[in-house]
């Protein structure tokens, strides 16, 4: 497969003797890699090995200052990748330790046949004392007995090698079936070569540091890596990046507004937007470098970087930042009837926090895990830290059916928030409840009453901010009427 010398091409470099070292840069993206690399070519030529996870259309490859690149030439080819060469090398080490044991378990068998001979071979015509005798088989029958042990063990060690030498053998061959390319490259000088490369991962990680009596928050972020290409990466630096290469990379295009489309037609409308939709994927990491480019932001992980090539994950730490935030407490009974802690403030780092699941400490005690949200830099963020034990939230609701005059359903619901402060100390409480909201002309729903005040918004939701005095209970009430719908059909 020839292809001209302007296009893009992909070079995977371990695998071939002479054309080591390490790797430039690494930039890793939510499901790939991009990789840089320089190289002087030897005799005029390079040849490469690239495994199957490559994408041929990423490659960039240029000769540096004062060489040339010539012409270039892939061809299928099934490589052994440097997965592949461990695995070699774990199966001749269990090779040479099964020979090992069947030499180990051969001689307990030669000891045993000694001894039996040595007992035949006592001369008859001495008389042999009695208590020799029975001192001697005391001595034999102990030494065969351990003897036979060890060739027992020693064989279920043999055993254990066996399957474990199967199973090697099976993993290499399945690593053998995967075709890769042979790269052929005539050049001189040096290459600086580009190129992407699938089954490379980072997700973001972070820990939780919260102290709410001195309105302390630190945000420690670690980045997890892994790739699975079969081939250890050896990188001089590895950064992360928010982006996502492949995905939104198109504008969206204004449709018509058919506000009387069929369902079929406004389906397929939302499906097509969604698709050229570009969600926007960001990390957070204000100590390292961050360099942000026209699509997104490049984050310095960490520099003399090995991966392993067959998905053994590494973490790096990113950053740690302290904030200030304010610490309040939310209930929504309806859905939980407990109270959540919740910091609140400016998220101040240089690059976006992208989603990504956290682990909370609050006053030094482990609370649990959680998921982070998109937070942009200057943009409000808000963390949830856990339960609050020491708030205890009931609801209750109650309901009246009726038919009005007309002979419409009508239905009074009363609900009763109660909440039990039990710390010595007051705290602040945000309580959101909701009621229906009505898209139908023949069904209303009045809010009839609330204690304390409180309006819904256009959604419908209720929202109290409720101080709780220290040992003692707090209730929220409020009704609402729907008529128009029987209420079965409610919830």
């Amino acid at each position: 497969m020839k292809r001209p010398l302007g296009l893009m091409f992909i070079l995977l470099l371990f695998a071939i003797p002479g054309f080591g070292g390490n790797i430039k840069k690494v930039v890793l993206y939510q499901d790939m890699a991009y990789i840089t690399q320089e190289k002087a070519a030897q005799d005029h030529e390079v040849v490469l090995i690239a495994p199957p996870d490559i994408v041929l259309d990423s490659i960039l490859a240029s000769a540096k200052p004062g060489g040339t690149l010539n012409s270039l030439e892939i061809e299928p080819w099934r490589a052994s990748s440097g997965k592949a060469k461990q695995l070699q090398e774990l199966l001749n080490q269990k090779k040479s330790q099964l020979e090992g044991k069947k030499r180990q378990q051969a001689t307990y068998e030669k000891e045993i046949e000694i001894i039996y001979t040595a007992a035949q071979a006592t001369r008859r015509d001495n008389a042999f004392p009695r208590q020799r005798l029975v001192d001697s088989l005391a001595f034999i029958d102990e030494r065969v007995n351990a003897l036979n042990a060890k060739a027992i063990h020693t064989g279920q060690e043999i055993t254990e090698l066996a399957t474990q030498i199967k199973d090697l053998e099976e993993q290499l061959q399945t690593l053998s079936q995967r075709q890769g390319y042979r790269i052929t490259a005539k050049a001189d000088g040096v290459l600086s070569i580009s190129y992407a490369v699938r089954n490379a991962f980072w997700r973001p990680e972070y820990t939780l540091t919260a102290v709410p009596g001195k309105n302390a928050l630190t945000i420690e972020t670690s980045a997890r890596l892994w790739q699975s290409t079969g081939m250890d990466w050896e990188a001089e630096e590895i950064l992360v990046s928010t982006g996502k290469p492949g995905y939104g990379i198109q504008a969206p295009d204004i449709r018509p507004w058919y506000i009387a489309a069929p369902r079929a037609a406004r389906r397929k409308i939302m499906a097509e937007a969604a698709m050229m939709a570009t969600p926007l994927q960001a990390d957070e990491a204000p100590a390292p470098e961050v360099k942000a480019t026209s699509t997104s932001f490049f984050i310095g992980a960490a520099r003399s970087v090995t991966l392993p090539g067959d998905g053994t994950p590494s973490t790096l730490r990113l950053s740690k930042q302290g904030l200030s935030p304010s610490f309040t407490r939310i209930t929504i009974p309806k859905l939980n009837q407990a109270v959540f802690l919740r910091a609140e403030g400016i998220w101040g780092g240089t690059a976006p926090i992208i989603p990504g699941n956290y682990t909370a400490f609050v006053d030094g005690e482990f609370c649990g895990k959680g998921v982070f949200k998109t937070f942009q830099p200057g943009e409000k963020m808000s963390v949830d830290l856990g339960r609050d034990e020491g708030l205890k939230v009931k609801r209750q609701e109650n309901r009246f059916h009726e038919k009005t005059l007309t002979g419409k359903d009508k239905t009074t619901y009363s609900v009763t928030i109660t909440i039990e402060n039990t710390r010595t100390q007051a705290a602040g409480i945000t309580v959101k409840d909701q009621i229906p909201v009505s898209q139908d002309e023949k069904v209303t729903v009045e809010l009839a009453s609330a204690e304390p005040k409180a309006l819904p918004d256009k959604d419908g939701i209720l929202t109290w901010e409720i101080a709780c005095p220290a040992n003692a209970k707090t209730s929220v009430t409020f009704s609402f009427v729907v008529v128009g719908i029987a209420p079965d059909v409610i919830w």
